[in-house]
């Protein structure tokens, strides 16, 4: 028992001692993984600037027509880079579950034409849903966690698999700002 202790102690050591020398490699990022913008510094623009019949709308660095209308529902039309051809709108609705891009997209977005650009890192909210646009040109939409992100060749959406029907609405919050008991 004794030997395998110290084995397993030297494995650690060797480990350790190998993965700090100053010529080592960095590891590779995988930028895929979580394409999602950090917008919290970007510009923050006043949305009545961007103001058209129905609610907020700007046109994105890759020619898409975006808005922010209704109650929160967000969206672009245009080429949706990644998608099957023909694929002309990609959102969220109030009732959806997910971002998606298909034929119901369609028949429900407004037909309102965005008059305005939205600049490199600077963002506009309306009805509690924002969109932003990245320095390198991408465009970002975010309700809560519900978004989408449209790149020159590329477009990410959140999980579709997303079932947000096991929150629990109710009277108080389990972390009181005083801290303590949740019901007292």
């Amino acid at each position: 028992m004794k030997s395998l202790l110290l084995a397993l102690i030297g494995v650690m050591i060797l480990a350790l001692g190998t993965a700090g020398f100053a010529g080592a490699q960095p590891e590779a990022v995988d930028t895929q993984a979580e394409p999602w913008p950090d917008i919290r510094y970007y510009d923050r623009l006043d949305p009545g600037a961007y103001v058209q019949p129905g609610g907020v709308w700007f046109t994105a660095p890759t020619g898409q027509n975006c808005g922010i209308w209704g109650l929160g529902n967000f969206g672009c039309a245009g080429v949706v880079p990644g998608a099957a051809p023909g694929t002309s709108h990609i959102g969220w609705i109030n009732g959806d579950r997910a971002v998606h891009y298909d034929w119901s997209m369609n028949v429900r977005f407004p037909p309102t034409k965005a008059k305005l650009p939205l600049p490199p890192r600077s963002s506009v909210t309306h009805e509690g849903t924002t969109c932003a646009v990245t320095p390198d040109q991408r465009t970002y939409c975010e309700r809560g966690p519900l978004r989408f992100l449209i790149g020159p060749t590329r477009t990410w959406l959140s999980a579709p698999w997303m079932d947000l029907s096991w929150q629990v609405l109710g009277p108080a919050s389990c972390s009181p700002p005083g801290g303590g008991p949740c019901y007292r």
